[in-house]
Parts: structure tokens; C-alpha cells; sequence
């Protein structure tokens, strides 16, 4: 039975029975999903949030919205929460031993070792389960922002890679440009990075350095290969040429900074920012589909897409017609499988009669929006 608890009284192992949103901000993603086993970790996070109170039930005890008993099926996280924190720390150093400036390059090397570590063992989980598709939740961290878009990018990317049939080699060798694909960032005035404020030409012309001072960083300090480091200085290149710091086109921009441009662009869109609510995920697909042919190849955005879930297990969605229902797999590109919320029947959104029926919203468990 779902009981809306104050935090203190909030213990590991309880169920999230709700989706949890950072108090008095305007966004659309929670910082905690529905259905989230709690642990520690996650408590503590609560914790340094502000959230004072949280809609939980018991294990064993699952229901849906209406109150009405309903089984779902378990979620497996792609990144448990040692890896994740252990490619965070990784990135952070790195980045603390670009921006400090350090002449013992000492700390920079051992953070490079253990980010290859770490990209080793992201790329073993994800093809582990060749089938398996990148959550949205398995991603989605609010703090420490610029670590944790280092790292979503980077499983993105790699997820690209897996489907483009890339070789072992290739996709730990696409991990790491990925990693460090905004190490510039620690060599441009951090006040330009996190202004909330519209850029002046001026401060973006700034920022638009930042793929070459990491390119010219990594030859200096001999990081990575050639081809790592051309894969830093052209993930922001667009296929027509509209891109930056040197206005490739087409061909002429290396793969790895293809790839790593579609992650990119698709985990800072739909990540949240002090000066911006994050976009849903199928807007931002929609995006990087209005862009092929001008920023991004055809043929990567498909790869993208057939290895992305932006409607993750659990997921309560509102059709067209009206109803809702649980999201318990998908057979096609985009098109979940739901268990409907009013009478349990099974609705694949790929059979014929389904195909007109539009995803109208996401609901989480007080009807909102997100």
C-alpha cells in the first residue's frame, strides 16, 4: 500500500511508489523515478535535494496509480551504482587536473588509466546483452553535471558503436574519446560555462574553443592516439559544414566525432540545468531526426535510435484515445508494449490497429506531466 512518509522515517529497501521531483523546481524529469528500490545512497541524495516527504510502498507490494494491484516486470540497471560512481570520479580528476594546471602530469595519467578501466567494463556490460537498450533512467544524474554527461555520452556512444557493428577495439577506443570529449571545457572561463544567460557572440566564440584546447591538450600531455583526439576536436562538426572549430562536412569528419556529436547533443538536451527544464526524450529524438542530413548521418541516427529506450519499464503513458497504460516491453522502433491501466489487457503499439494511436504524455503517479 503506497504511504506518503517525511524523509527521516524514508529506509533502504523501500519502493519509490512515486516519481520524486527536486522541490520548487519547474521540470519535467524526476530526480527519482518510480519504482526505484531505495538504498543509502539514494536517501542521502534525497536528503541533499530538500525533498521532506516520499510516496513509498513496501517490496512485494506493487500497484498502480488507481490503487489496483498490478504486476510489473523488474528493471535491471545497465550501470550499477560502484561503476557509475567509480567512471564519475575518474572524469572528475581528470578534469581537476586539466583545469588546475598542474605541471606533474602525474594525476592526469592515472585518471586517464582508470577512465580506460572504466570504459573496458562499460563496453563488457553492454555487450554482454547485445539486445539491450540504453534507459533513460540508467543515466539521468542532477548534480556534478559536466562528470555525468561525460559518462552518458560516452554510453551513448558506445551503445552507436555496438549497433554500427564496431569491433571490440573500436567501441573501448570510441568510450574514451567520449569520456574526455569536453576535457576543453576545464580551459575556458567557467563563469561562460554556467551562465544562465544567453551567450553573447562574443563568450560563445569562447566556447566554441573549447573541442580544439582539448585536442591540443591531449597531443601536448601524448593522451590517447591520433584518432582519439580527432574525435575530441570534431564532435561538434555538422554534416553540412555549419559546424565548429573548423567547418568540416560530410566524411571528412572522423566517425568517432559523428557518434559522439549525436550523444552529445541528445544528453544535453534532455538533462536539466539551472536555467532550463530538460526536454522530453521523444521531443529530443525528434530533434536529432529533424537534423539528418545537416548535423548528423542518417544511418548513426537510426543506429541511435534502435539502441534507445526513451520509455523505460514501468513507464505509465497516456494515449490519444484517452487511456493509459504500463509500459512491459516494445517490439518496434519508439513503440511500446503496455498493460492497460482499465481492464489488464496486453496492447502491443506496433499492431496494425494500434498504429494511430498517439503518445499523448508521460503520467507519473499523481498525474503529472514530466
Amino acid at each position: 500500500m503506497k504511504q506518503v512518509v517525511p524523509i527521516d522515517q524514508v529506509r533502504a529497501g523501500m519502493i519509490v511508489a512515486d516519481h520524486v521531483f527536486a522541490p520548487d523546481e519547474d521540470n519535467y524529469l524526476p530526480i527519482i523515478p518510480r519504482h526505484t528500490v531505495l538504498t543509502e545512497y539514494i536517501i542521502g541524495r534525497l536528503w541533499e535535494y530538500g525533498v521532506v516527504k516520499v510516496a513509498v510502498r513496501e517490496p512485494g507490494d506493487p500497484e498502480d496509480e488507481t490503487g489496483e494491484e498490478l504486476e510489473l516486470p523488474p528493471i535491471a540497471p545497465m550501470l550499477d551504482e560502484k561503476l557509475r560512481d567509480e567512471a564519475v570520479s575518474g572524469i572528475r580528476r581528470m578534469f581537476d587536473a586539466v583545469g588546475s594546471g598542474e605541471e606533474n602530469m602525474t594525476t592526469a595519467y592515472q585518471a586517464v588509466r582508470e577512465i580506460g578501466e572504466v570504459v573496458d567494463r562499460l563496453v563488457d556490460t553492454l555487450s554482454s546483452e547485445s539486445g539491450a537498450f540504453v534507459h533513460i533512467a540508467d543515466l539521468k544524474s542532477y548534480d556534478e553535471y559536466t562528470y555525468h554527461h561525460s559518462l552518458s555520452v560516452a554510453v551513448l556512444s558506445i551503445a552507436i558503436g555496438q549497433n554500427l557493428m564496431l569491433s571490440d577495439g573500436e567501441l573501448r577506443e570510441l568510450g574514451r574519446c567520449a569520456m574526455l570529449h569536453d576535457i576543453g571545457k576545464t580551459l575556458v572561463p567557467v563563469e561562460l560555462i554556467n551562465k544562465p544567460s544567453k551567450l553573447t557572440d562574443e563568450e560563445f566564440m569562447v566556447i566554441k574553443q573549447h573541442p580544439r584546447k582539448g585536442y591540443d591538450y591531449l597531443k601536448k600531455t601524448s593522451i590517447g592516439d591520433e584518432k582519439l583526439r580527432q574525435g575530441v576536436l570534431t564532435h561538434h562538426e555538422k554534416l553540412n559544414g555549419a559546424g565548429y572549430p573548423i567547418g568540416l562536412n560530410g566524411n571528412s569528419i572522423p566517425l568517432m566525432g559523428r557518434i559522439i556529436s549525436i550523444a552529445d547533443i541528445y544528453d544535453a538536451v534532455t538533462s536539466y540545468r539551472s536555467y532550463r527544464a530538460p526536454m522530453p526524450p521523444g521531443e529530443a529524438i525528434e530533434l536529432i531526426k529533424s537534423e539528418i542530413g545537416r548535423a548528423f548521418d542518417y544511418e548513426l541516427v537510426k543506429a541511435f535510435i534502435e539502441k534507445l529506450e526513451p520509455h523505460p519499464l514501468n513507464t505509465v503513458l497516456e494515449l490519444s484515445d484517452g487511456r493509459r497504460g504500463v509500459v512491459i516491453g516494445r517490439t518496434g522502433e519508439l513503440r511500446p508494449v503496455l498493460r492497460m491501466l482499465d481492464n489488464g489487457e496486453k496492447l502491443d503499439l506496433m499492431d496494425r490497429g494500434s498504429l494511430s494511436l498517439v503518445i499523448m504524455k508521460v503520467i507519473d503517479g499523481r498525474g503529472g506531466k514530466y
